[in-house]
């Protein structure tokens, strides 16, 4: 099937006070007053025991010396001439050492793993949301639809992953077209609904269609496909977490048909098993998008999805199901194939705009997965059609399709190939399309 698609901070321990000459009666309130609030009985003991020792010493030196006949005589030392000095205690717990107030611990913790650390280059990414959840906005990204355990889509991928023996030859077929992302056409709108969204079945009218109707389909008054041929569109309902998605839409709410139609669970993968998602590839058409909400957060935490016109025949590669492609170059890579930019460079450096590093960072560390066969090298925004207006201001001139070419993809590696795997494709159920 051909589906075109183109353009705690640390803990400060505080400074020790000054010793001063306490005044009569307020050191022994000061003890008290901390033993009280502290209930450190051990230091009140050792200051308790000083005070004594000095208390004691003042009467012994108060009494004459008793001296022999030979001896000189001593002069008479009387307790008020002494100053003890005693260190005054502090009030609040906050200004004892810490050693104080907390006993050493012996336990170790365990050092944090990661499958790829990050360079200084490339800092630590921002906490993505927990995946399996297709509500809580629109433009949430693939992280938070299909961010399952095993979805290839939040893999953060490891700094030493293999890279297929022919990776410069595939990464200078991928240069050989210009960088775009495309965004007002021949991309995704994704609308969102709820339990009261009215819910029509839809038309499945292409011939090769194996099933004609996708059944209870909750269609919001405003969802409207892309304006181009491929005409996507996505929905995502909040009340059964189910994505449904259309290629070749026309119409609204219960006079919508589509050439064709499938639904997948907002907490799987984002993978139909045996392909006939609506893109060619076997993905839905809402993984791997950059959103809005990333662009403004800063942070995409999750792999994208990109096409370009040479995929090769054969069939698909993992993670994906099925192929269109059809060209049989030995610079062509085949749809599921994986890229990324290479992990040892620092994106800071090659004057990005704060959208194109936030994408290029999401490109370093999760990739990006070859979804379809397309008239440009392409990756894609959700459409700003279903964002209401002014989602990207601020972040992306608002056009047809952007240049990406700033992004340094002439330092793109493909990852190992897996083995390619022509098989039919066959509608799979689940709980979300009923077949």
């Amino acid at each position: 099937m051909t589906r075109h698609a183109a353009p705690p901070a640390p803990r400060r321990h505080a400074a020790p006070d000054t010793p001063r000459p306490a005044a009569p009666g307020r050191a022994a309130s000061k003890r008290h007053a901390a033993t009280a609030t502290l209930r450190r009985h051990d230091l009140s003991s050792v200051l308790l025991t000083i005070g004594c020792v000095a208390a004691l010493t003042g009467m012994l030196l108060a009494v004459p010396v008793l001296q022999g006949p030979d001896e000189p005589e001593l002069p008479e030392i009387r307790a008020s001439e002494l100053s003890v000095v005693v260190p005054e205690i502090p009030s609040d717990v906050a200004d004892l050492p810490q050693s104080l107030l907390d006993p050493p611990t012996t336990e170790t913790a365990a050092p944090e793993t990661s499958a790829a650390a990050p360079s200084a280059a490339d800092p630590e990414p921002r906490s993505a949301a927990a995946g399996g959840g297709g509500g809580g906005g629109g433009g949430l990204g693939s992280a938070e639809l299909f961010g399952g355990p095993s979805s290839p889509w939040v893999q953060r991928l490891a700094a030493n992953a293999p890279l297929d023996p022919n990776s410069a030859e595939y990464v200078r077929g991928l240069n050989a077209e210009t960088f775009k992302m495309a965004m007002e056409e021949w991309s995704i709108p994704i609308y969102y609904a709820d339990a009261s969204t009215p819910r029509h079945d839809v038309p499945l009218t292409v011939d090769w269609a194996p099933v004609g109707t996708l059944r209870d389909v909750p269609l919001p008054s405003e969802a409207r496909a892309d304006p181009m041929d491929d005409a996507h569109l996505t929905i995502v309902d909040r009340s059964t977490d189910c994505v449904y998605e259309f290629w070749g839409a026309a119409g609204s709410g219960g006079g919508m048909s589509a050439r064709w139609g499938n639904a997948i669970p907002a907490d799987s993968d984002g993978i139909y098993d045996a392909g006939l998602a609506t893109r060619a590839s076997g993905f839905s058409a809402a993984a791997g998008l950059v959103t809005a909400e990333e662009l403004r957060r800063g942070s995409i935490e999750h792999a994208l999805v990109f096409a370009y016109p040479d995929t090769r025949s054969g069939g698909p590669v993992a993670p994906a199901t099925e192929s269109d492609g059809r060209t049989d170059s030995s610079s062509a890579l085949p749809q599921g194939a994986r890229v990324r930019l290479d992990p040892s460079i620092d994106l800071t450096t090659f004057g990005l705009n704060p959208a194109e590093l936030t994408i290029a960072r999401a490109i370093q560390r999760y990739g990006m997965i070859l979804g379809d066969t397309s008239g440009a090298f392409t990756i894609y925004a959700e459409h700003p059609q279903s964002l209401g207006g002014g989602a990207y201001s601020g972040l992306l001139p608002q056009q047809t399709s952007l240049d990406m070419s700033n992004i340094p993809t002439q330092h793109l590696q493909v990852l190992d190939l897996p083995a390619q795997s022509d098989r039919d494709s066959r509608p799979v159920g689940n709980r979300c399309n009923g077949y």
